[in-house]
């Protein structure tokens, strides 16, 4: 049995010895009969469920303790008996039409990390925090437990149904470096170091190089060590680090993320070899558009998105709107099928008490406010909604994340699920083209010095905002502007977030690709901040700029400020200034496109959407509500209560829900629903014949 990915058109489906099976599945913590039983009677074919080398808990921070029984015992030990009850539970005879992808955290157990106190990555006080991704003995020896996963799983009765292996590590199997608390820092072990030190030689090739690179004078390459926290978490220029003064830091930061990619490509390497090339393999990485921190080492998506032995990428969503939380649209411009993590809360959420009372750790972690679902019925077929609006505007995959087990468990919740199978195998036209592009520099993240509480609150404040604009977007990284295949006529506007030091190669194809046609480049917080020539304004970094609100049509924002750069000098359209009257919005008109600067990162979506206006975008809603856009359908998401509306690019379109079926009126260009604060709906739209 050969698996395998395969492009139709804009989206991408798993191929089986020639059948197609849609990238729509169903995971659970607590993989009970009774929830798949009537999972599999809704339609879904694919399941997913966590398998365990070791015997910790996913994550560091909580107290949490093993979800299930691991399976690697001893050297040569393995007890695979809570993997075959899973799946006989879920497939008995072993020829049900169902297919599997088994989760596999290869965190070393106890034992494991006893025999080898050498390999364990230490904080900077020298406190333990389980294998090191640098250890090649870890590397090694949970690639042997993996095989004999294989091996056990290509003997039995359902070798036939596994289709694949989602390699997973790292906090909460996310492939995050661990911590137990904020302000940790990590990997100072001895085999991390001797890793940075390969890194470098590789980078400069000589110990002269290096020593030249960081304003050292190395006399033995055991001289460099691991950035000090001080140098991690503040920078001697301010807020933003200076690419000569400290390349020292930036260079570890490098290989600190790297570092985690390559341990990615060695596992899914060794999965690809042994199964000679018959299985998929996929990973959690990437969570750039939400998690800027430099200490998580997820700032390589670039390196794991080319590897050749990834198949699919995978993160959770984030926000009230659920954005992504990544750049999904690399993922098909290097061929991968993304499979978002549908990690939705409803009003059946309940506490790890009823299925995993054994996990539970002695406090109220997994009590809090986030783990609440909707009070009802109505309001958690709303997230599930908005959810699938998301993936079938996007054109990407999902599982249905049933965290503790029986969340879903109601027939309104269960018909959405249902019916994302036959929506996502449908869609064949592109009614709605994307004409905004937002590209995050993963790279530019560790020059921000900034409080790594801060950071992500204004990410997360800023595509919230976006979210609001009234416009569908695509996300990529920026080193995606140099590949031959960047769709870069089919974008009117373009966004760029933490790209203060972009390559030459970058910024020559910005001019060659972005720069023309009458396209509008807008370049939030310290982006352009060292390079002048991409975003044509005069900044001067200041090592401590005064942080204030600006206003923007009498709005002050944002809720969440940043430093920024400093305007050097005034020029062009001023659209928004700080309370003090200085310039925090400009508009410079080019001679064949336009240059806008928001030195606030996280811009108001009144703002953006009156940029997104005088750039020609097309907005679907006006009115601050949630918009998903693509393909054949549009959802919106209401954030008041009364007529919402959507507005359509063209004439003679016919909408309907497809959910309950309900035909929709389209009132010329159109579609005007009584909907209540918090309401989701989801329309499907075909040409009038």
């Amino acid at each position: 049995m050969v698996c395998k990915r395969k492009w139709e058109g804009e989206r991408c489906v798993i191929d089986i010895d020639g059948k197609t099976l849609e990238p729509i599945a169903y995971m659970s913590y607590a993989p009970l009969k009774e929830n798949f039983d009537e999972i599999k009677a809704r339609g879904v074919r694919l399941f997913m469920f966590p398998v365990y080398a070791g015997d910790e808990g996913i994550n560091m921070e909580s107290g949490l303790r093993p979800l299930c029984d691991n399976f690697f015992k001893g050297y040569g030990e393995y007890d695979f008996s809570m993997v075959d009850k899973v799946l006989n539970d879920l497939c008995p005879t072993g020829k049900e039409d169902v297919y599997v992808i088994p989760r596999v955290c290869l965190e070393p157990p106890i034992w494991w990390q006893k025999l080898h106190p050498d390999e364990l990555s230490l904080d900077s006080r020298g406190e333990t925090q389980r294998e090191s991704f640098s250890s090649k003995v870890w590397l090694e020896e949970m690639t042997v437990a993996l095989y004999a996963l294989i091996d056990h799983l290509s003997a039995s009765k359902w070798s036939e149904r596994i289709i694949g292996y989602h390699i997973a590590a790292g906090g909460t199997e996310e492939w995050a470096h661990h911590s137990r608390y904020n302000h940790q820092f990590y990997d100072y072990s001895e085999v991390n170091r001797r890793a940075y030190h390969k890194f470098l030689m590789n980078r400069y090739g000589s110990l002269e190089a290096i020593s030249s690179a960081h304003g050292s004078s190395y006399s033995s390459i055991d001289d460099i060590q691991i950035p000090h926290p001080i140098e991690r978490e503040y920078s001697v220029s301010g807020y933003i680090r200076d690419p000569e003064t400290e390349r020292h830091v930036l260079d570890f930061f490098d290989f600190h993320n790297e570092s985690v990619a390559d341990a990615i490509a060695y596992f899914c390497h060794a999965v690809k070899e042994y199964t000679k090339g018959e299985r998929l393999t996929g990973v959690f990485y990437g969570y750039v558009n939400s998690m800027p921190q430099n200490k998580k080492g997820l700032h390589a998506l670039g390196k794991v998105i080319r590897c050749p032995d990834v198949d699919f990428l995978s993160t959770t969503n984030s926000g009230p709107y659920w954005y992504f939380s990544s750049a999904v649209k690399s993922a098909k411009l290097h061929g991968k099928m993304w499979i978002c993590e549908g990690d939705i809360r409803t009003c059946l959420t309940s506490g790890m008490g009823k299925n995993l009372a054994h996990a539970m750790p002695d406090n109220d972690y997994y009590e809090s406010s986030v783990w609440h679902g909707p009070a009802d019925v109505k309001g958690s077929v709303a997230s599930l909604t908005k959810a699938l609006a998301r993936i079938l505007t996007s054109n990407v995959g999902i599982w249905w994340f049933d965290m503790f087990g029986g969340w879903f468990s109601d027939p309104d919740m269960l018909n959405v699920i249902e019916r994302s199978i036959p929506l996502y195998r449908e869609q064949k036209n592109d009614f709605f083209p994307t004409e905004v592009a937002i590209f995050v520099d993963e790279r530019g993240h560790k020059y921000s010095s900034i409080d790594e509480r801060r950071m992500p609150k204004a990410i997360w404040e800023l595509f919230d905002n976006i979210s609001l604009s009234g416009f569908s977007y695509d996300s990529y990284l920026l080193s995606d502007i140099c590949e031959d295949s960047f769709p870069a006529d089919k974008y009117r506007l373009c966004i760029f977030i933490s790209a203060c030091n972009p390559s030459d190669e970058e910024i020559s194809a910005i001019e060659k690709k972005l720069k023309k046609d009458g396209k509008t480049l807008l370049f939030l917080g310290n982006s352009g901040s060292h390079s002048k020539r991409m975003c044509e304004f005069d900044l001067r970094v200041d090592p401590y700029p005064k942080e204030q609100k600006a206003v923007f049509e009498n709005n002050v924002y944002p809720a969440n400020v940043l430093p920024s750069p400093t305007l050097v000098q005034e020029r062009g359209y001023v659209m928004s200034r700080f309370e003090d009257g200085t310039p925090a919005v400009l508009w410079q008109k080019m001679s064949n496109y336009h240059c806008v600067l928001s030195l606030p990162m996280a811009a108001p979506a009144l703002l953006l959407r009156r940029i997104a206006l005088l750039a020609g975008v097309h907005l679907f809603n006006r009115d601050g509500d949630a918009i998903y856009a693509g393909g054949e359908y549009v959802g919106i998401l209401a954030t008041e209560t009364g007529y919402r509306r959507i507005c359509l690019p063209e004439r003679d379109m016919l909408a309907t829900d497809p959910i309950t079926g309900e035909k929709v009126t389209v009132n010329d260009r159109f579609v005007d629903m009584w909907m209540e604060k918090g309401d989701m709906r989801l329309l499907h739209f075909e040409k009038r014949e």
